[in-house]
């Protein structure tokens, strides 16, 4: 049973300096489009700093995603938030219609077979306002940032009562869980599907680029995740994602006007035949 998201909605991303170019060039002019199809705001931040990898910098740039999220319950009624390597290819669905109505937050699980790891990826994470979803930022908070590559995620999935596995996140699986895991549904994987093509050692961090070969993907995804480059890596991906898609839906429309053109050519054709055939009768 989808749930039935009424109210103010707003779209919330942030990125720094080595982000800014990916976020402001690629992917926003993607949220714009979605927004506009959905009746979503967009609260987009300029970070200070972003950092590199997993460094200190990157953490602080990755925390501050519970912060801006937390701001922005207090003013709308549900909240998107899209990581800033996050293209969206397709508006022809509103997100919120997977949020269960009895749930308050949905998410996408990330399977990778190469780490032997399940978990819930918050870099497309939807939020409804209300008591639940304050909690679980409380308790998120209390659990302060993790080390290594999640900052935020890290803590999101203690909080969930996930197991988290190693400490690179190797085999992370469900744990014994928590009411916050009770309280949420599972986004389809169209909406955080990982980009995998053309990845390169030298460009990858967090998880090696051999990693991405065998993730599950979708013909048509919804959402698509350059997690895990460099800024000048996601900048190259995105941009010839973005033509593509773009060139895939002026395709779409033209081959959409072709089969309307033909269709009011037979209806035209069969119109005249009539009423030839009325003034020969």
């Amino acid at each position: 049973m989808a749930g039935t998201v009424t109210g103010r909605r707003v779209i919330v991303t942030a990125a720094g300096p080595g982000m800014w170019p990916v976020l402001e060039e690629c992917a926003l002019p993607s949220f714009h489009r979605y927004a506009a199809r959905w009746g979503f705001d967009v609260h987009v931040v300029r970070l200070p700093a972003d950092g590199t990898a997993a460094d200190a910098a990157a953490q602080r740039a990755k925390w501050a995603k519970i912060t801006l999220l937390r701001a922005a319950l207090e003013r709308y009624d549900l909240a998107l938030w899209l990581d800033a390597d996050v293209l969206v290819l397709r508006d022809d669905e509103d997100i919120a219609g997977h949020l269960h109505a009895d749930a308050f937050q949905a998410l996408v699980l990330e399977q990778v077979p190469y780490e032997h790891r399940l978990n819930p990826n918050t870099g497309v994470w939807l939020l409804r306002a209300g008591p639940a979803a304050t909690a679980l930022l409380d308790a998120v908070e209390a659990a302060g940032p993790q080390p290594g590559p999640w900052a935020d995620q890290g803590a999101v999935l203690l909080a969930l009562g996930w197991n988290r596995g190693d400490e690179r996140y190797y085999w992370a699986r469900p744990g014994r869980g928590t009411p916050f895991l009770d309280g949420t549904s599972w986004l389809p994987p169209s909406w955080n599907q990982p980009y995998i093509a053309g990845r390169t050692p030298a460009e990858s961090f967090n998880s090696a680029a051999d990693s991405y070969a065998d993730r599950p993907t979708v013909p048509r995804p919804h959402a698509l995740h350059f997690m895990g480059m460099t800024p000048e890596a996601r900048l190259r991906h995105m941009r010839a994602a973005a033509a593509a898609a773009g060139a895939g839906q002026a395709s779409e429309s033209g081959d959409e006007t072709t089969r309307r053109s033909r269709r009011a050519g037979n209806s035209a054709g069969t119109s005249s035949a009539a009423v030839r055939a009325k003034t020969t009768g």
